[in-house]
Parts: C-alpha cells; sequence; structure tokens
C-alpha cells in the first residue's frame, strides 16, 4: 500500500525560560561594565557641570550677602555714633561720622545724607560771636532744602532748630530782616522755644535796638530762669550801658550754671570792678 504523504504542521519546540539569577557585580564581564559607564557617562558630567554651575553662582552670592551684611553693620554704627554727637551738640564731629556713613553705603541712603547736611548747617551755632561770619562751605541753599524736607511735618521741632540756625546764618552774613523773620517764625511754630528768644535779643543788640534786646533776653529766662546764654548776654548788654550792678547780677547767675567758665569768670571781675569804683546815684534826702 502506497503511503499517503503527510502534511502535519510542524509544531515549534519551545522550552521554558529559566529563572534568572541577578548577577553580582563583581560577576559581570569588564565588556559590560565599560558598557554601562559609557551610557552613564554624558548624564554624570551633565550633572557635574550644572553642579559646578551652581556653585559658581551661589559661593559668590553668599559672600556677597555676607560682605552686605558687615557693611550694613558698619554704617548702623557710624550713623549711631553721629546721633550720639549730635545730641551732644557736637555737630563738626556728627557730620564727619554721617559723611562716613552715607560713602560706606554706596551714597544710596539719602536718610543718611540729610542727617550730615543737618549736622552741618547747625555749626553755626558752635560759634561763640553772635554775628560772626559763618564757614564758607555753609551756604544758604543747605538750610532752604532742609526747611523744605520739614515744611509738612507734624513735628516742627526739627524746623524750629533748623530755623534758630538760619538766623545765626543770616545775622552773619548781614540779612538782618531775613534773620528776624526765620526766628519770628520758629517761635511761631513753638511760642516756648527758648533759644528763640535768645536769638532774637541777640539779633536786636546787633542791630543796636537795646531795649528790644533786653525784652526777649528777659522772655528767654522767665521760661527758663537758668538760660546761661540768655544771663550772660543779659550781661554784656548792661555792661555797655554801664549798668553795672545789673551786669554783676547777670554775671553771677550765669557763673552759678558754669562755675569754670572762663568768659564768664572775667566779665564777673570786669563787672564788679566797675562797680565798686562806680558812685552810686545821689539819693534823696531822709533815704536811708
Amino acid at each position: 500500500m502506497t503511503g499517503l504523504p503527510c502534511n502535519r504542521t510542524a509544531i515549534p519546540y519551545v522550552t521554558k525560560p529559566q529563572d534568572r539569577v541577578p548577577m553580582n557585580e563583581d560577576d559581570a564581564s569588564p565588556e559590560l561594565k565599560w558598557y554601562s559607564i559609557g551610557k552613564l557617562w554624558p548624564l554624570l558630567v551633565s550633572l557635574g557641570s550644572a553642579m559646578v554651575m551652581l556653585l559658581a553662582f551661589f559661593i559668590p552670592s553668599v559672600q556677597d550677602q555676607w560682605d552686605r551684611y558687615q557693611s550694613r553693620e558698619v554704617i548702623q554704627q557710624y550713623e549711631h555714633l553721629g546721633d550720639q554727637f549730635f545730641e551732644e551738640e557736637r555737630f563738626d564731629m556728627a557730620e564727619k561720622a554721617y559723611e562716613k556713613a552715607f560713602e560706606m553705603s554706596e551714597e544710596k541712603r539719602l536718610d543718611i545724607e540729610v542727617k550730615r547736611l543737618n549736622a552741618k548747617v547747625n555749626r553755626v551755632s558752635l560759634e561763640p560771636q553772635w554775628g560772626a561770619k559763618p564757614p564758607e562751605d555753609i551756604q544758604d541753599i543747605d538750610f532752604q532744602f532742609l526747611l523744605h524736607l520739614q515744611k509738612d511735618k507734624a513735628d516742627p521741632k526739627q524746623r524750629v532748630f533748623i530755623l534758630n540756625s538760619y538766623g545765626i546764618y543770616l545775622s552773619g552774613v548781614g540779612r538782618t530782616a531775613d534773620a528776624r523773620a526765620a526766628l519770628e517764625e520758629a517761635l511761631q511754630l513753638d511760642p516756648n522755644d527758648v533759644l528763640a528768644y535768645v536769638n532774637l535779643g541777640n539779633l536786636f543788640d546787633q542791630m543796636k535796638e537795646k531795649a528790644e534786646a533786653e525784652k526777649y533776653y528777659k522772655k528767654a529766662l522767665a521760661l527758663q530762669p537758668t538760660n546761661i546764654q540768655a544771663h550772660y548776654n543779659a550781661g554784656l548788654l548792661y555792661a555797655e550801658q554801664n549798668r553795672w550792678p545789673e551786669a554783676v547780677k547777670e554775671f553771677e547767675s550765669a557763673q552759678e550754671q558754669e562755675p569754670e567758665d572762663a568768659d564768664i569768670a572775667r566779665e564777673l571781675a570786669h563787672a564788679r570792678q566797675h562797680n565798686e569804683t562806680t558812685p552810686s546815684p545821689a539819693q534823696p534826702p531822709g533815704h536811708k
């Protein structure tokens, strides 16, 4: 019997995959290791570059922040020193301290510059002689700038202080009418400002209006009986008029406040000498 051809479909031989055992890093071949590193290397390089760039940006930033912190500390110290000098009326030293603070702020702290300018213009009050020529570096525009800043402030004390210094400055440059206006404005803002009364007394004395000068000295002493300037300047006024008993009294009152002041001691000795040698006015009959 002739055999029939067999047309069976062939079934492929399939083997079940075996469970793969994890291979230790030590078991890997060197070729495999280098292959893995080669694939990771671009990523590692990118991460390294990013870290370098980050550090390059971050480290200077930290240093810059530290430098700024230290600068702020030093600026605050100079500013505080200037405030102390200003309170002590050592305006020349206050100006220098504020100037240093402003320079260290890279000229950005305009509030410190205003303080410096304020100390600068108030140096005129350190001049012992009324009507003396002010320092050349102090200009009228300095006062105008500060007064403009203080124009709308709720507290007028600072403006009053500047107006007093402005009055001294104007008297020194011969602008007595403007000086009077500045000092009278100070009194309008603060009717109890003793310094303005003393300065007006000095101004009227400069203008040879002795009666007006005496009136303002007395007003200052009514507000502050221990004011040295008012006693001393009133004593000088009385000495000019040969009113020696009154001059002695004023100089003695001034010396009670400043026992070591050489100018007061000299004027008191001078007044006492004249008072002792000047005969008393003739007394009416029957007067004891």
